[in-house]
């Protein structure tokens, strides 16, 4: 079942957020815990982990964009799973 990844809220203040740099590209196998991309706020910039094992299958936010938190930056599926795009 695919999951999908969004914008995570650090902090009571924190409105957006910048990815800065993916870790994976669309294709990749990736396991639950392993660095997935780095965002970047006013205050801090972090790495966020990967929130389930599969395998990338969408990338949804571009590298240098910012996004409101709550907003799906990428989407994870199950190997073999089809999804629309």
């Amino acid at each position: 079942m695919a999951v999908n990844v969004t914008m995570p809220k650090w902090g009571l203040t924190m409105k957006n957020g910048k990815i800065s740099k993916w870790f994976k590209s669309e294709g990749d196998t990736i396991q639950k815990g392993e660095p997935f991309f780095e965002v970047e706020t006013e205050k801090i910039t972090n790495v966020v982990e990967a929130t389930a094992d599969g395998v990338v299958f969408q990338i949804v936010v571009s590298v240098g964009t910012t996004v409101p938190v709550g907003t799906i930056v990428a989407v994870i599926a199950a190997p073999g799973e089809r999804l629309e795009r």
